[in-house]
């Protein structure tokens, strides 16, 4: 999804639901695994502490000589590059069937590319048709609109500071980055359970019609959808926290990075924005895709949590590794 400081009613043939499972882990692999999500707390690591060093030299002089106005629409664009280089990662573990990279596959259904049957595939390339055109009317038409509605609205009241002498300490950064995802977690969690009302579902459901999450499900959603569930948490976020603009630049880098990682069908033990307790998992989504109910949250599970929206979520997999839960 993109991001903005601020996914028809008739859909494609609609994909079967899929069986999901939770990756499974053998004994032999556990080593491996524990060294993966090392990979993954060191690759948090370097967004957080290498990342700001390493930028601040050009950042000043990156903005220099935009308006306000321009300055924040090119930010709420990078969104477009940041999910071309993550698709193109993506692209040869989809194409490869590698063994290494199927454990980590959520559903136990084979892609629906690879079906043998010619409607199921017929099917699967419509919906990414359409999930590009989406993309393009989100992308490229709503977000700069929507960022520029903002700011003629509310002015530049939102600071887009690049000054150098302005630049966040570490300690601003890590308050700033917890205080836009709560604020966005809190606001999507809320936004995305009114999506699922029937006044508001005839729009949320085009997301829906994934059953089989791919990189493409992360952009496929109906404008009006993307306002009600992307573009006002954002807005949210950016509006209590008032961050430097390195420090949205840095947010969202993390944020569109667990949005990608949300939908992308596997559940890797590398992810850097899966390992901490808090942490939303991607099989949670997928189980939220796959049976349409539970799992409101994405990127955080705090709020399923205090709201018990991930009972029917833990029955599952309790049910699936054989255990109960009370």
């Amino acid at each position: 999804r993109h991001i903005i400081y601020i996914s028809h009613n008739r859909t494609p043939t609609a994909q079967p639901t899929p069986p999901l499972h939770p990756p499974k882990m053998s004994k032999s692999s556990k080593p491996i695994e524990y060294a993966l999500t090392c990979v993954a707390i060191l690759l948090s690591a370097f967004w957080f502490f290498a990342l700001p060093p390493l930028i601040r030299p050009h950042w000043e002089g990156l903005w220099s000589g935009y308006s306000p106005l321009a300055k924040q629409v090119i930010l709420n664009q990078i969104n477009v590059v940041y999910f071309v280089i993550f698709s193109l990662g993506m692209l040869p573990i989809y194409r490869g069937n590698y063994p290494f990279f199927e454990q980590y596959k959520i559903s136990d259904k084979p892609w629906a590319w690879k079906s043998d049957k010619q409607k199921e595939r017929d099917a699967f390339w419509k919906l990414s048709k359409k999930s590009l055109r989406l993309y393009a009317v989100n992308a490229f038409l709503l977000v700069p609109a929507l960022t520029a509605g903002k700011f003629f609205l509310l002015g530049d009241n939102m600071s887009f500071s690049a000054s150098d002498e302005e630049w966040p300490s570490y300690w601003e950064l890590l308050r700033d980055n917890w205080i836009m995802t709560l604020v966005h977690e809190f606001g999507f969690y809320w936004t995305h359970r009114l999506a699922h009302l029937p006044q508001f579902y005839k729009y949320h459901k085009v997301h829906h019609e994934y059953k089989q999450n791919t990189i493409l499900a992360s952009q496929h959603e109906h404008p009006i959808d993307y306002i009600i569930t992307i573009a006002t948490p954002a807005l949210m976020a950016v509006a209590v926290a008032a961050p430097h603009s390195f420090t949205l630049f840095h947010w969202v880098f993390w944020l569109l990075i667990a949005n990608y990682d949300d939908h992308c069908g596997y559940s890797f033990p590398w992810s850097p924005v899966r390992w901490f307790p808090l942490a939303g998992l991607t099989d949670q989504h997928e189980f939220h895709h796959s049976k349409n109910m539970g799992c409101f949250a994405s990127k955080l599970g705090i709020y399923d949590m205090i709201f018990k929206s991930d009972t029917v979520y833990n029955k599952w997999k309790a049910k699936r590794e054989g255990m109960k839960v009370e």
